[in-house]
């Protein structure tokens, strides 16, 4: 990137997001790798893998995808920020409670609407219609999401609600057991 004086001068990260955004074409599938296992492969429109996101509970993640490195973690200031290339990309804290976060990306504002009973999450501008959706199995291992690939704050919010979605089901379903 070095040189480069396009509208993302100054700005490698927001590169990297129009270029998996347009590559993926607004959606992708994400599959545990195993059957306990605490990552998920991303998968393209071929079903090729491209990245995975590996969780570590509630406290974070780690995405490797495309041209793009990022790792999601807690925070104490908003709940959460995604980080890639050293910037921060995304913050979301909860508005109650984290079935509905707020989430501030790129200068862009998405309220999101998580159900955990049926293990899906939404997110639109505030206001508006929902332009990121995940939806996943009930075994909590196969997912589809889809973006609005025109807008490149869309993707992040997309894995940020992924991430969500999987770690706050796996802690409610894992404390479940734990109290039987």
């Amino acid at each position: 990137m070095e040189g480069y004086h396009g509208p993302h001068a100054g700005r490698p990260h927001a590169y990297a997001l129009e270029e998996a955004g347009e590559t993926l074409e607004g959606s992708f599938a994400a599959h545990s790798r195993g059957l306990l296992a605490s990552d998920l492969a991303i998968l393209g429109k071929e079903g090729e893998e491209i990245g995975g996101l590996e969780i570590h509970g509630v406290e974070g993640a780690e995405l490797g995808a495309w041209y793009l490195e990022a790792r999601i973690e807690r925070s104490v200031l908003s709940g959460y920020t995604m980080l890639t290339d050293g910037a921060e990309i995304l913050t979301a804290e909860p508005l109650g409670a984290w079935d509905a976060p707020e989430i501030k990306c790129l200068d862009r504002r998405y309220q999101g609407r998580l159900s955990l009973l049926r293990n899906t999450a939404r997110a639109g501008p505030a206001g508006e219609k929902a332009t990121v959706s995940i939806t996943g199995g009930l075994t909590n291992r196969n997912y589809e999401a889809v973006f609005d690939s025109g807008d490149e704050s869309s993707l992040p919010v997309a894995i940020f609600l992924l991430y969500l979605t999987v770690a706050l089901r796996r802690r409610t379903y894992l404390t479940g057991t734990k109290r039987s």
